[in-house]
């Protein structure tokens, strides 16, 4: 694909043409500067192997947030709650959609294939937690009512 800029500065005209290259661009999570106070807001890889191993990166810590959330048993982060655990399937399923539309490109067939399966384990748990959390929620409310 190919873009072209027609430039009007002061009389002057500057015509630019150049060929977009098809890579993955990401914010980085920390402002760093370059030089002379040059903030970089956004990087683009073009790189198939560096693109594929910052990826699998990211996944790998997105999934991590998840089972880690899915083993949590403390009632201080708010996991015991049945909106919370909502909010985290729909947060899955978006994630999932994510990994698909975007992502599929990137990633080999096998990785891909087997990331789809970790997902879907990951909704099936999510959805048990969300079950035993409801039920366990109406048989505590059960219980006050008899007294």
């Amino acid at each position: 694909m190919e873009r072209r800029y027609l430039i009007k500065k002061d009389n002057k005209i500057c015509y630019i043409k150049y060929e977009v290259l098809d890579g993955l661009s990401f914010k980085p999570l920390n402002e760093f500067f370059v030089n002379d106070g040059v903030v970089v807001a956004k990087i683009v890889v073009f790189k198939p192997e560096f693109i594929e191993s910052v990826l699998k990166k990211k996944i790998k810590n997105k999934l991590n947030l998840y089972l880690n959330l899915i083993l949590s048993d403390a009632e201080d982060d708010g996991s015991d709650d049945p909106e919370y655990v909502r909010a985290v399937m729909d947060d899955v399923s978006r994630y999932k959609a994510l990994v698909t539309n975007k992502y599929r490109k990137y990633l080999e067939d096998r990785y891909y294939e087997a990331l789809q399966a970790k997902i879907s384990i990951i909704e099936e748990e999510l959805k048990a937690k969300l079950l035993y959390l409801t039920y366990e929620k109406e048989e505590v409310k059960e219980s006050k009512r008899s007294r």
